[in-house]
């Protein structure tokens, strides 16, 4: 056993947090004995959760046209992806269609994402009326992704019952600009921020296979601690023809199995959310994701790839013995959307 990753490992079941000074060690340390990160990163998993999995799916409200130029994605009308460069905006009917078929395979959690910097505000209005319905009619926890949001926008998606917003950091501080360039790290760290504020769960992680370094990736965990951010997805770069990323070469499943470990060492409370790039980066270890400390999963189709149907990710979670589990507002969440501190009604 490997002294240096148990010693760590006790400390954080013990509730204390890693500095980045430990994380490096414990990077260090990982590199000759993964076997040993992995066994404790589960059992910080179980500590913390138990054997319960948070699994969601997504529907793209709009998709493409977007005219942000982040390097990896497949939406901006900068690139020649071979999409559509007009937006495509699904009607209510198209999302709530998605939100049943969610239900009836026993997604407890749906979230409604757009293409783009942000929305409009009747564009919002219309959003807020169907999260009512989704909430009310289907009983499901609704998130949305919308892009960057004024305090009062998150504030009123906090009073319709939205659970969670979805606005990742993609990578670093340091690497962010290598990455994108037509809106800043800042704004989306204030968009998180406002999020927060509103009384929203946060849901923000980031992209692996980038170009990023491993400090990079340290980086980036310790500033989604300090935000306070309690989900945190980790998406694997699939990369897409006629993005800037496409010769990219994927991660290997041993390294991303590390990357996800480390993660829950460094955020043991935070739910890790392994979504985007399982498929193609992950192949026959999709299932060692939770034994590497993964707490929640983003099931069927993603943005404009393909995922893993929700029937084989229930039949794994069953097999694995793991329990899928709803989204819920904590009183404190229910409390903040009410009065959230620095937003005026």
């Amino acid at each position: 056993m490997n002294l240096t990753i148990q010693t760590l490992a006790e400390r954080v079941l013990a509730g204390d947090l890693l500095t980045p000074q430990q994380a490096k060690e414990l990077l260090a340390a990982s590199l000759d004995d993964l076997d040993d990160l992995l066994y404790w990163a589960n059992q910080i998993r179980r500590h913390f959760f138990g054997n319960q999995v948070r699994v969601c799916s997504i529907v793209p409200g709009r998709l493409g046209g977007c005219n942000q130029d982040c390097a990896f994605c497949a939406q901006s009308v900068r690139y020649d992806t071979g999409i559509d460069k007009t937006p495509k905006v699904l009607s209510d009917e198209q999302i709530l269609a998605a939100a049943a078929e969610a239900k009836r395979k026993g997604v407890p959690n749906f979230g409604i994402v757009y293409s783009g910097k942000a929305v409009s505000d009747s564009e919002l209005e219309r959003l807020i009326a169907l999260a009512g319905r989704l909430k009310n009619e289907y009983g499901l926890g609704v998130c949305m992704g919308l892009g960057i949001l004024s305090d009062r926008q998150m504030f009123r998606l906090a009073q319709a019952g939205v659970v969670r917003y979805n606005h990742n950091l993609e990578t670093s501080r340091r690497h962010f600009p290598e990455i994108v360039t037509t809106h800043s790290y800042e704004d989306r760290v204030r968009t998180i921020e406002a999020a927060a504020a509103a009384g929203l769960g946060v849901c923000a992680g980031g992209i692996f296979g980038i170009g990023e370094r491993e400090q990079d990736r340290l980086d980036m965990a310790f500033e989604l601690r300090r935000l306070g951010v309690d989900t945190v997805p980790m998406n694997f770069l699939h990369p897409i023809a006629g993005t800037p990323l496409e010769k990219a070469e994927t991660l290997q499943p041993r390294d991303i199995l590390r990357i996800i470990a480390l993660y829950r060492f460094i955020l043991p409370t935070a739910h890790l959310k392994v979504a985007g790039g399982r498929v193609l980066n992950l192949r026959d270890l999709q299932s060692w994701i939770f034994f590497a400390g993964c707490t929640s999963i983003l099931s069927g189709n993603y943005l404009t790839t393909a995922g893993r149907s929700v029937e084989e990710d229930m039949r794994m979670l069953r097999d694995l013995g793991l329990t899928p589990v709803a989204e819920v507002l904590t009183k404190e969440q229910n409390a903040n959307a009410l009065h959230p501190q620095g937003v005026v009604p």
